[in-house]
């Protein structure tokens, strides 16, 4: 028998089909010019806006499919599509065959190249053989085309000539740069031949359609239409391409369907609604191809066929679900046009029913079909002409044997296939998990959850026990908590029945254990048979629903077990069953001297059960201790329901004072009682202990809900009403260690502030392990954290938060002060934890922790407000300045801290491009005390020698507080200068003259005109007289600067009016400049000249008594 495949839909038919190009003369192992341009075609680079093209490598030793035999029309035909039709237009059969050949215009060798360019297009045209595929010329060249060039254009006439080529099938792709563009435009013009190609095939095909007869023909008519819906479907017309579709379909149920020709009608059928239903979906019409399906398949549903065939009628429906399945998805993961109500796990749910039917129909049908007949009726599968035809009809036709002989063969063998090598457990599995994906996705749990019922019956029945008990013992969990009673009685008994099969004893006895809860008299006493059988290390007896074949296998398992032999104990998870034994756990009395801890259990059994031992399980940092609660088995005897209450101390370590003792499983608790143990049996038997975890509580919400409605209460309403406490605080021994703490707040931003802890032995005796803790409150966020330093000494290295300092042991009345230094950067009030831990010990000389601690609040002060103001030398506020012009700066101090501050220095920190002007700077506050709400001001001039908008620098203050007594370290307060414009300017003047004059004396001023630029700058100078100078120099003057250099004006005044005076005006003008530089000129004499001078009284000579006389 040859590798027979029953029905699916091939690959060919499930592709999206796009235009068939040919690409011809690309050497791409060699030539990397070549590769580019192959990988520009199928590069990813705005694939969303191209043109979809398939794309295949033409080689010369490529051979195309042979044409159809030509036939005279119309004709009767032996079926309905061809297999090979599909594939070959996706494949083999280009609409455009495009030849790439490279050539310059100016190529030297031209002839040459047309001759064997015009070779290579013969050579395609001849291999072509009659077919109508476009074929493309596309020079590649090195240089980009001239616009209007003779020799291109003629040289290109004679090309096309030469190769008989329409002119508009010639494309030029030089490859200098941005291939990827011109990639682009090829793939346009490649897709429009395409079209024009599917196009005409179309037309050529509706010419034979409109011949044929729908009484005689119904083949052919199918043929025709499905071909040209698939040639609308290459042109991306997807409207037309299913309109065409629509029609086939249509005509394809006008044909008579025999038990000959059924089986390959129903095929077509499929392949046919699968590119409705696709197209449709495309569309964005779902609600049409739910509609088109439904009824594709109640037409079908009863064209069964031979009835010895009925599971190959299933499998066929199950691909039709399954089909529409997998094109839905596709469809939800794009647009959310499935629901709850409406998706695809139904499909796939179906799917799954009609393989189920398939495999029962196979198995009654198929189970004696052992022998594969000899005439081997299915060694022409791979030989079929048409979709959906029988091989043996192949065979009949070319041996001419019996009919009806071949055709029993062929169903034999059929049945033989179905009953050895199909596996209908896997397909069903397949279909579920697909179902139960999608259930999930759309938030459906209880579908979800049936569907994996049946999965793991399907894995049962496939006899892969272990992936079955998985699967119920989840779907057990669920129905469990849901209340449905009925349903986890049910699913127990399957997931015994597994545990039994896999010798799973932990799985096993939590089974059992659960299962008492349901089980009555002989089932009952049978569970309770089989646990104690697993305590005696015995195998436990047969479920009773189990075969012999069940019963023999699962004998070999429990023999092989060794789990029973090679553990002591085995302990089972009581919060993952749903028994009919619970527990509560209360903390109480609470002390150093121990703790009470109360345990009930609550035990509802139908016969008397008796366990052997109560165990509490208390778990620390660093010890684990096991309690024995109760080890009297005549007490721990339960029976129906009744609540039993067991009490036991603990004594903790003297280690975990001051920890959190619970009962809650949680890693942030120090101490955790964190189970109860219930032991079944004793050593050196194989002991069964329950653990029960007090955290987790499987009070289901609908009995909660429903004991609201209840009329009457419960037997044991008692247990019901206990509250459990689940955590309790182990104080610590009282402290009477003595704690002063000294510090003066508010601190001041960035100062070092001082914090004494003064400590005092006001215990009776010596402690040790004394250690101070000085960390942040917890309720400080993690900004403060960082902006929060601490050392012991500003001069030794900062200490990281918290820090525990060490004090080792105190005698009776000692005191030990221990000094520490924090500094804030910012602003925020600090909450800090200061904790004092030291060991005492008591008369039995064991040593108890004791702790004490408090909270400390300090605020935070800032020092100085610090306003920065930029002034021109005329002291001028300004808002910008120019290279070389000097600025002053002044910061204005203000107090603002509570205490009286003593400046010790202050200084400047310029950067690179800021000068400090001749003079130098020396600060004035150095030494001087500010009360709170006191001013000063600071003074520098300086000179940018870079225009940019960057800050100028920083100004820095250190200071410390001025009250005696104070032993805060110094600190210091640092602001960046604010930015200022600073422009370059092509001109600068300054003037040097004294600082007052006197009256009818003389005095020398000194212009100075700088020019800053790389060219000659001639300026316009005047001086405007007034009447408080007379004057000497030049009133006009026309000036020439040198690039780079200063020019010299020297004026004498002779001053003739005492007090404030205005000096004579210079007007400076540049006619051979733009607009922009008389601006900046006018604005550098208003800035840089100053406009008036005091002029003293004239100075008398002191007369003497003999001249006064």
């Amino acid at each position: 028998m040859v590798d027979y495949k029953e029905f699916d839909f091939p690959a060919e038919l499930c592709c999206s089909p796009s235009p068939l190009i040919a690409i011809a003369g690309l050497d791409t192992v060699n030539n990397t010019i070549h590769r580019t341009i192959w990988d520009a075609f199928h590069s990813p680079v705005g694939r969303d806006s191209r043109a979809v093209l398939n794309f295949f490598h033409l080689t010369s030793e490529y051979k195309f499919p042979n044409l159809s035999e030509k036939r005279v029309m119309p004709y009767i035909p032996k079926g309905i599509l061809k297999r090979n039709w599909l594939e070959k237009h996706i494949r083999y059969d280009p609409a455009v065959v495009v030849i790439f050949y490279d050539c310059d215009w100016d190529d030297e060798s031209w002839n040459e190249k047309i001759s064997e360019c015009s070779s290579r297009v013969q050579s395609i045209r001849l291999s072509l053989e009659g077919r109508k595929s476009r074929i493309v010329v596309v020079l590649i060249q090195k240089l980009m085309p001239a616009v209007d060039d003779t020799i291109t254009t003629e040289r290109a006439a004679s090309l096309c000539e030469a190769c008989t080529l329409n002119p508009k099938a010639l494309f030029i792709l030089p490859v200098v740069d941005n291939i990827h563009g011109y990639a682009i435009r090829l793939e346009n013009a490649f897709y429009d031949l395409a079209q024009n190609y599917y196009q005409q095939q179309i037309r050529s095909v509706k010419s034979k359609l409109e011949n044929l007869s729908k009484t005689s023909h119904q083949y052919l008519i199918v043929r025709y239409s499905f071909k040209i819906a698939f040639y609308n479907e290459l042109r991306q017309d997807h409207h037309n391409a299913h309109k065409h579709y629509h029609q086939c379909y249509m005509s394809l149920l006008e044909i008579r369907t025999f038990d000959t020709n059924i089986y390959e009608v129903k095929v077509v059928a499929a392949y046919i609604i699968y590119k409705i239903s696709r197209l449709l979906f495309s569309m964005k019409r779902a609600r049409d191809a739910l509609t088109q399906f439904n009824s594709h398949v109640n037409v079908f549903k009863s064209m069964i066929g031979p009835p010895e065939l009925m599971f190959e009628h299933y499998s066929w429906l199950s691909k039709q679900f399954s089909m529409f399945a997998s094109l839905f998805d596709e469809t939800t993961a794009e647009s959310s046009t499935a629901t709850q109500a409406l998706n695809p796990g139904f499909f796939f749910k179906e799917a799954a029913e009609y393989a189920k039917k398939r495999k029962i129909s196979a198995y009654d049908i198929c189970q004696d079909a052992n022998v594969y007949p000899s005439s081997d009726p299915l060694s022409q599968w791979n030989n079929i002409e048409f979709y959906g035809q029988r091989p043996w009809r192949l065979i009949k036709n070319l041996n001419n044997l019996d009919f009806d002989t071949i055709e029993a063969d062929g169903v034999q063998a059929l049945k033989f296939y179905e009953n050895t090598k199909v596996d209908h457990s896997k397909a069903i599995i397949s279909f579920l998990g697909n179902a139960m994906k999608q259930f999930k996705h759309y938030n459906c749990p209880r579908m979800r959850n049936l569907l994996a019922v049946q999965m793991a019956d399907e894995y049962y029945n496939a006899k892969d026990y272990s992936k079955a008990l998985t699967l119920w013992s989840h779907m057990l969990w669920d129905y469990r908590d849901e209340g449905w009673e009925a349903i986890a009685h049910e699913l127990v008994n399957k997931c015994l029945k597994c545990a039994y099969l896999t010798a799973s004893v932990q799985n096993y006895v939590e089974l059992n254990l659960e299962a008492l809860k349901y089980y009555k008299n002989v089932d009952l006493q049978k569970a309770l048979n089989n646990i104690g059988s697993i305590i005696q290390r015995k195998i436990p007896e047969p479920e009773k629903t189990l075969n012999e074949y069940e019963k023999n296998i699962s004998m070999e398992e429990w023999q092989k077990c060794d789990s029973m032999q090679s553990k002591t104990v085995l302990e089972i998870d009581m919060s993952v069953t749903n028994s009919t034994v619970d527990t509560k756990v209360i903390l109480k009395d609470v002390s150093c001297d121990g703790i009470e801890i109360e345990i009930f259990i609550k035990a509802d059994f139908p016969i008397l059960v008796q366990f052997s031992k109560l165990i509490a399980c208390v778990t620390c940092i660093d010890n684990t201790y096991d309690v024995d609660v109760c080890t009297d088995g005549n007490r721990l005897i339960y029976g129906e329901s009744k609540t039993h209450k067991y009490t036991c101390k603990f004594v903790p370590s003297p280690n975990d004072v001051g920890k959190e003792i619970t009962n809650c499983y949680s890693i942030l608790n120090s101490i955790q009682v964190n189970s109860i143990k219930l032991q079944l049996g004793n050593e050196p038997d194989f002991p069964i202990v329950l653990k029960f975890y007090s955290s987790i509580k499987k009070t289901k919400s609908f009995e909660r809900e429903m004991n609201n409605f209840s009329l009457s209460k419960t037997s044991d309403d008692e247990f019901e009403r206990i509250k459990q406490i689940t955590s309790a605080t182990l104080k610590p021994r009282s402290s009477r260690l003595g704690m002063e703490i000294k510090h003066q707040n508010p601190a001041l931003l960035l100062e070092w502030y001082k914090v004494s802890v003064c400590l005092t032995n006001l215990e009776d005796r010596p402690v040790s392990d004394v250690c101070l803790n000085f960390s942040l409150n917890r309720n400080n966020n993690e900004k403060i954290e960082h902006s929060t330093e601490v050392c012991e000494d500003p001069d030794k290295n900062i200490l990281s938060l918290p820090v525990d300092f060490k004090l080792d042991s105190m005698l009776v009345g000692d005191q030990k002060t221990q000094s520490f230094y924090v500094r804030f950067s910012s602003l925020d009030t600090r909450y800090f934890q200061l904790m004092i831990s030291y060991s005492i010990e008591d008369n039995n000389r064991t040593k108890i922790a004791c702790v004490k601690d408090v909270e400390i609040i300090i605020d935070v002060n800032i020092v100085f407000d610090v306003s920065v103001t930029y002034m021109t030398s005329k002291f001028e506020p300004v808002s910008k300045v120019y290279v070389g012009e000097p600025l002053i700066v002044m910061p204005n101090i203000k107090c603002l801290s509570p205490w009286p501050i003593i400046i010790e220095n202050t200084y400047f920190q310029l950067a690179k491009h800021v000068n400090i002007s001749a003079g130098g700077y020396q600060s004035v506050l150095n030494g001087i005390l500010l009360e709170s709400d006191e001013c000063a001001s600071e003074v520098l001039c300086v000179t940018p020698s870079e225009f940019n908008e960057n800050i100028l620098g920083c100004f820095t203050i250190n200071w410390k507080r001025a009250n005696e007594g104070n032993e805060c370290k110094s600190g210091y307060s640092s602001i960046e200068l604010p930015k200022i414009i600073v422009e370059k300017s092509s001109f600068l003047v300054d003037m040097k003259l004294p600082a007052h004059g006197w009256l009818h004396t003389p005095m020398s001023v000194v212009y100075f005109l700088h020019n800053n630029s790389e060219s000659l700058l001639t300026l316009d100078v005047s001086m405007e007289a007034n009447e408080a100078f007379m004057m000497a120099g030049h009133k006009d003057l026309n000036v020439t600067v040198l690039p780079e250099s200063t020019y010299k004006l020297h004026f004498n005044l002779y001053p003739l009016v005492v007090g404030v005076s205005t000096l004579p005006k210079m007007l400076i003008g540049c006619t051979s400049e733009p607009n922009d530089f008389k601006h900046i000129l006018n604005d550098v004499l208003v800035r840089s000249l100053q406009t008036q001078i005091y002029i003293m009284p004239k100075h008398l000579p002191i007369q003497t008594n003999e001249v006064l006389k």
